[in-house]
Parts: structure tokens; sequence; C-alpha cells
């Protein structure tokens, strides 16, 4: 290993929930390194905690398999340029953040080249494309994941693993106030049902969700009001045009800031929102949500035909509780009618059961993740 004062750590994130793991991390890391030299791919986040990012992590945010056969042949010319940098670089460790169709193969010439590689967060083998189990094992030295299910899957495949818990979730300890004092300061009516749009971060998801998250609020019953916390100019813009359009007589507020998304979520009554981390972020804020999910036609077509997916359920809470809390949308039933009926039957129910449930659920995930994935880097920078 170099000695303290030049410590070489490289970090590659693959989307913005990346760029906020990765640079938790680092903060938690530092007390063990304080001279480490950071470097790699990444955003704002990580370039504010130390790191030297040679390329923002947007070059890597490509999702749905269609959408990776269109952009192959750049994101392969990306990997090969990152090898040779991180090659001549010699970093002591390589941390490879989600993303593990980019990071892996990388990794595992990487592993072969003698660097070792710690890869944070465990990619979904348990839910499809199982066989993915032997290459994590080929490619990468050990895999912190954010859920327990995780861990007792790879020790069952061999695999070095630690659960380190949820950053998101030692964030969000529990909802700040009640929702009519939240909305009260937000100006928001109280009179009406408060219902948050959070369609993804994705350019694709916002195309194939919004607008029909927009026409499903148009067909409920009783008078609402919309909020939402879309943080890309142009998705706002895109917001801001689609309401004219679709849903111009229901009032709506978009919410700006770093938490933005969860004050949304707390003052909601009920929320639209995409399949991923947001459904963990409302399952910590005490949300009642319905979850929905586009792929392009061909990817999901890809997934069924040939059986791809073998999870029960898509979203986290329900994934995590092992049964169904939450009403899961997906594909062709994506339609407004389908989604006004199930917020409705959110709207007009007792959440109290599904509140408890989510309590108990976030309390499993809040384990001080940064510290303890610092404590197992760090662990192997002492050992290297």
């Amino acid at each position: 290993m170099s000695t303290s004062s030049q410590i070489k750590i490289a970090i590659v994130s693959g989307e913005a929930s990346g760029d906020l793991l990765g640079a938790n991390l680092l903060e938690h890391l530092r007390p063990y390194q304080p001279a480490m030299q950071v470097a790699g791919i990444g955003g704002s986040r990580l370039n504010a905690a130390g790191c030297d990012c040679w390329w923002h992590y947007q070059e890597l945010a490509v999702f749905g398999l269609v959408e990776v056969l269109k952009h192959l042949p750049r994101l392969l010319r990306l990997r090969k340029l990152l090898l040779k940098r991180l090659l001549d670089w010699q970093p002591d460790i390589v941390i490879t953040i989600d993303a593990p169709d980019f990071n892996l193969p990388l990794a595992a010439k990487l592993k072969k080249h003698g660097i070792p590689v710690i890869h944070y967060v465990c990619p979904s083998i348990w839910a499809w494309r199982q066989n993915r189990v032997h290459t994590l094992a080929k490619s990468v030295n050990h895999v912190l994941c954010l859920l327990p299910f995780e861990q007792d899957f790879l020790t069952k495949h061999q695999v070095a693993a630690t659960f380190v818990g949820h950053p998101i979730a030692d964030q969000i300890i529990s909802p700040s106030g009640n929702r009519q004092a939240l909305r009260k300061q937000a100006q928001l009516p109280e009179s009406t049902s408060l219902i948050a749009l959070l369609p993804g971060s994705r350019d694709s998801e916002i195309n194939r969700l919004l607008p029909v998250f927009l026409q499903a609020a148009t067909l409920l019953k009783q008078p609402v009001t919309l909020i939402s916390a879309l943080t890309k100019t142009d998705h706002q813009q895109q917001l801001k045009q689609w309401h004219k359009a679709i849903a111009a007589d229901i009032p709506l507020q978009l919410l700006t800031g770093t938490n933005a998304a969860q004050s949304a979520l707390e003052m909601a009554d009920a929320a639209l929102v995409a399949s991923g981390t947001v459904t963990l972020e409302a399952m910590l804020c005490n949300s009642p949500m319905v979850v929905a999910y586009r792929l392009h036609p061909l990817s999901w077509y890809i997934l069924k035909w040939f059986k791809l997916y073998k999870a029960s359920h898509v979203s986290l809470p329900n994934l995590l509780a092992g049964k169904t809390l939450v009403p899961e949308i997906l594909q062709h039933a994506v339609t407004p009618a389908t989604l006004a009926f199930e917020l409705e039957k959110l709207l007009a129910g007792d959440q109290t059961e599904l509140r408890h449930d989510f309590m108990r659920l976030s309390a499993q995930l809040r384990c001080n993740a940064g510290q303890r994935a610092a404590e197992v880097v760090n662990s192997f920078l002492n050992k290297t």
C-alpha cells in the first residue's frame, strides 16, 4: 500500500444516488485516511467530498435494455479510457458504485491487475439474471449491501459481503412534523387532498410516467392539489407544459431544493411514484404510495419472454416486507384509470397499519451506513 500521505482511492459512480452514496462514504472515511487522494467518476456531491471527477456520472446514467444498446459504443469507449487512466494512476482500492453492467467488467480487469475492488450496492441478482452472482464473485473483492436479505443471498453463493444499511434511512429519521402544519408552512391548501407526483429522475421515466400521472389526477373524484419535486430544469419545464395541457384546472406546486422530494412526501396524503429509490424515500416518510413503472416495450418484452425477473415484487417496501404493502402498476397496466382507482383507495382507506409497517421496515435499515461502509474500506486499505 502507498504511504499514508499517498493513499489513492478511485470511485466510479453511475448515477445521482451513487453520487450521494460515495460522498457519504468519503465523509466517514476521511477521519481514518485524512490524506487520501480520491478520483474517478461522480457528480457535485462527490466533488464536494473531495473527489476529482474525471467524468460526470451522467455519462453512465442509461437505463433499460434497449436504451443501453443505443449508447453501448460510447459506454465501451468510456470504460476503456477509464481503465487506462486507473491503471496509470494505480489506486490502492477502487470503489465501484451501482451501474453493474458498466462497473463489473471494469472491476474484473482491475482485479486481474492486483487492484482490490469493493462494489457498493448489490446488483439485483436476487431478482433477475441470477447467474451474475458468479460474475460478481470473480470481479470484486467485497460487496457493500444496502438491504439485509442481499448479504444472505451473496453469502450463500460464496461472495464476501457486508450489510451496511441504507444512507437514506439514516437521513430520514422520521417525518419532520404534522402534515397539516407542514402544508401551512409551505402555503399549500389544507382542505384538499395533496398528491405527490414523483416520476423518477431519468428522461425516459419522465416521458413515460409524468403524462399518465397527470391524466390520473384529472380522474380523481375529489378536489386535489398536486405537488412535485423534479430537480432538472428541463424536467421542470416539461412538468409545467404537460400540466397546462393535461391538468390545468388542478393546482400544482413545484418544490425545489435539496430535500424537496422528502418535503413533498411528508406533506402528501398519497404519492404516485416511479419504482426505484423514491419508493424507499416514501416509505421512510410514512407516505402511502402507488408505484408505477414502464420500460421500453422491447425491454419489457425481453424480460417477460425470457422470464429474467425472478422476484415477486419490484418496489423496495414490498421486497423488504416480503409481501404486498403497496400497489405496483407495471407496463401496459399503467393507465390513468388504474392509477386513479388505486389513489382513490388510498385516500379513502385507513393507512394506520401501513404506516406501522413502514416504520418497522425503516428501523431495520438505519445502521449508520456511511460509517459501516467506511470501516470495511479502511480495513481493506490496512490489509493492502
